[in-house]
């Protein structure tokens, strides 16, 4: 009898434990097509509007492709100047704590900010509008320039954004890597070397040689080109998806070579390009991914446990002498 009374009490709160796991599963099910569901009416209610708000524009501006493929684009790609001018002379007590080397570029150089700008400005319209006139006459050549009445839902603009991450990342780091090459980095890619404290203009500050072989394969759609940076050719994008990529791009590169380290900003943080700055042999890359892969950021690892160690002296020294 007391054997039964045991496997009773044993059998109980199984029964109630099963039940419990049964509900907990069927309303995790629930949640997740619930879920799923407003992910799909997201995706639909978005297209639509965004949609809705690109023909008002074509109604506005005109649905002209060669003014949409190489004027707008140009009009985007002329904020390469003015933002990052403008964040370069950031010089608020607030924002100087944000700053990797504390002490440099204060004030700024106004005459060496000229001559840069000088550089980023032939580069831009003398190297960029001639390609953007190139690719466009190409394309239409070849019959591949897409259609630019529709948008793309926002899963191709995704996926698309995607390949371009990947196959910038890999080809920018390779392409970098060889331009530190001893018998090309004096002539390739030691004007953009210049500035040990980068600022944000820096990021297009480059020898005529340097922006073209970072451009070349952006804006030539040529078999025989070189194939990094080929995003853009291999997918055929919108004309939407492309300014966006560009406008990534940019905001990267200025976040990158800003001469600060923003906590809030986006992975990854700006230090990695501003020690390449200091350094010139190591993180070659945008992420680090590759750079951990061939181990090109040893020195960097190295130098920002040392900053902790740092910081975190200076902060218990901080406390400390409250204390006191």
């Amino acid at each position: 009898m007391s054997t039964c009374k045991r496997d009773l009490q044993v059998s109980v709160p199984s029964f109630h434990v099963d039940k419990a796991q049964d509900k907990g599963k069927a309303d995790l099910s629930l949640w997740s097509k619930g879920t799923i569901q407003c992910w799909q009416q997201f995706w639909i209610s978005s297209s639509v509007l965004f949609q809705s708000q690109w023909r008002k524009f074509l109604q506005l501006f005109g649905d002209d492709d060669y003014y949409l493929y190489v004027w707008d684009a140009s009009a985007e790609l002329s904020t390469e100047l003015q933002p990052p001018l403008s964040i370069s002379f950031l010089a608020y007590k607030w924002i100087l704590k944000y700053k990797i080397q504390p002490g440099t570029n204060e004030p700024v150089d106004f005459q060496k900010v000229i001559q840069t700008a000088k550089v980023v400005l032939i580069n831009q319209w003398f190297l960029t509008l001639p390609l953007l006139h190139i690719n466009y006459y190409v394309k239409k050549m070849n019959h591949t320039m897409p259609d630019f009445s529709e948008l793309p839902t926002l899963q191709r603009l995704f996926f698309d954004l995607t390949v371009f991450l990947v196959i910038d990342e890999i080809g920018l780091y390779y392409v970098h890597r060889l331009q530190h090459h001893p018998k090309l980095y004096a002539a390739v890619h030691k004007k953009h070397h210049e500035w040990n404290a980068p600022i944000a203009i820096v990021f297009t500050y480059s020898t005529q040689m340097e922006y073209l072989m970072t451009l070349l394969p952006v804006n030539i759609p040529a078999k025989n080109c070189l194939w990094f940076r080929k995003g853009p050719h291999i997918m055929n994008p919108h004309i939407v998806t492309l300014c966006t990529w560009y406008a990534l791009v940019h905001l990267r590169g200025i976040k990158n070579h800003s001469g600060y380290h923003f906590p809030w900003l986006m992975w990854p943080s700006a230090h990695a390009h501003d020690f390449h700055h200091m350094t010139s042999n190591s993180c070659f890359g945008k992420s680090l991914v590759l750079d951990r892969l061939h181990g090109t950021d040893k020195a960097f690892r190295v130098y920002m446990a040392r900053k902790k160690e740092t910081e975190e002296q200076e902060r218990l020294t901080q406390i400390s002498n409250k204390l006191k």
